[in-house]
């Protein structure tokens, strides 16, 4: 039964998601008439371009994630972590309000259904998230700086304050104190929340001390090492890299030129419009600012609109249309979860002598735990 409505569930989020894409779909087919006479002048080979640069710069971010989630011990294959990334993108950017949360919840509850620990699952999350925005920052600052929109010590001083910054809070979230203080305090406020085990809120409610402690030891085992940091900062570069790129060369199939630099600037305004998170994935305000920065820079507007319709229906409708595809095959083939409840009450309460000594809750009674491959 509970199968059966987390089914029924999943299908109304579908219906949901494709929803807000229909809702767009009137005001985009209705400027695509008006400007019959630009995308008609589209070059296909360019517009094909953009296309893979947008799904791989989403590959690569899905790849990072992979490589945190290998750094805290949890092996997944690539197939897997891309599906939950992919389906995790469309919800959000396309739900309005909630769609981080949401697509937050499902990556974790995925991630879960493959034997991942919670804490580890979502730490990751969180982790992938912030490494990626704050490399957007940084590539961002210096690119304004290149450009010549800021002067170039400035952007580098910028930069540099940034990266350590990031570094101190990094040491700083790491030290045993600090965590066990914030995760309780996570802990207090999670067992008062509805639609939780009832058996685990109780564990949690009997010594919310032993529990943050378990979670704050698991997430400190995600400790990547040099070559680890190396490689997922280059990652979250090359996907923001490959998205910039996709911007350049949806412009480049109107064939209006258009200033590298004058594209630094309409792309950190788009993605700073997604981040805002006013409507899903910054749907009106991310098209006006890059509209904006294009006609500013001399770009007739027809050809601007061209270009934003032809980027946005690629990096935002084709890549969300993609992710729902890959949601709704996920509700089919994804592994059953089983619900194991948090470890003191379970050695206590009814059954327990039946349970085998090595039973844990989600992993979080120590050690590392790999989860075996499976189809996404």
């Amino acid at each position: 039964m509970r199968g059966r409505v987390r089914t029924i569930v999943q299908w109304v989020v579908v219906l949901g998601g494709a929803g807000v894409m229909v809702w767009q779909l009137p005001a985009l087919a209705r400027e695509t008439t008006d400007l019959g006479a630009e995308l008609a002048q589209l070059r296909w080979g360019w517009v094909g371009a953009a296309v893979l640069l947008g799904i791989g710069a989403l590959v690569a971010y899905g790849e990072l994630h992979r490589r945190l989630l290998a750094a805290g011990g949890a092996r997944l294959p690539v197939r897997t972590i891309q599906a939950i990334n992919f389906a995790q993108n469309a919800l959000s950017t396309t739900l309005p309000a909630v769609g981080n949360a949401v697509g937050f919840v499902y990556a974790t509850y995925q991630l879960r259904k493959r034997k991942v620990d919670v804490a580890l699952a979502a730490w990751s999350l969180v982790l992938a998230g912030t490494v990626a925005t704050i490399t957007l920052i940084v590539l961002g600052v210096l690119g304004l700086g290149w450009a010549g929109k800021v002067p170039v010590l400035v952007a580098v001083g910028l930069a540099a304050g940034v990266v350590l910054g990031s570094w101190a809070c990094w040491i700083l979230v790491n030290r045993p104190s600090v965590l066990h203080r914030g995760l309780r305090g996570l802990t207090w406020l999670t067992r008062r929340l509805p639609g939780f085990c009832r058996t685990c809120r109780r564990t949690w409610a009997t010594d919310p001390d032993a529990t943050a402690r378990r979670i704050s030891e698991r997430i400190r085992l995600l400790r990547p090492d040099r070559g680890q940091w190396a490689a997922i900062t280059a990652l979250a570069a090359l996907s923001w890299l490959l998205d910039y790129l996709s911007l350049t060369t949806s412009v480049t199939a109107l064939g209006s030129p258009v200033p590298w630099s004058t594209l630094v600037v309409g792309f950190l305004v788009v993605q700073g419009s997604i981040a805002l998170q006013v409507f899903p994935g910054g749907a009106g305000l991310a098209e006006a600012g890059l509209l904006g920065v294009l006609t500013a820079s001399g770009v007739p507007i027809a050809p601007a609109l061209a270009s934003v319709l032809v980027y946005r229906l690629i990096n935002w409708l084709g890549l969300a249309a993609l992710g729902w595809l890959v949601y709704a095959v996920q509700i089919h083939l994804a592994p059953v979860h089983e619900h194991q409840h948090a470890p003191e009450l379970a050695a206590t309460g009814p059954g327990a002598a039946k349970r085998p000594a090595g039973h844990r809750w989600l992993g979080l009674a120590g050690g590392k735990r790999k989860a075996a491959p499976d189809n996404p």
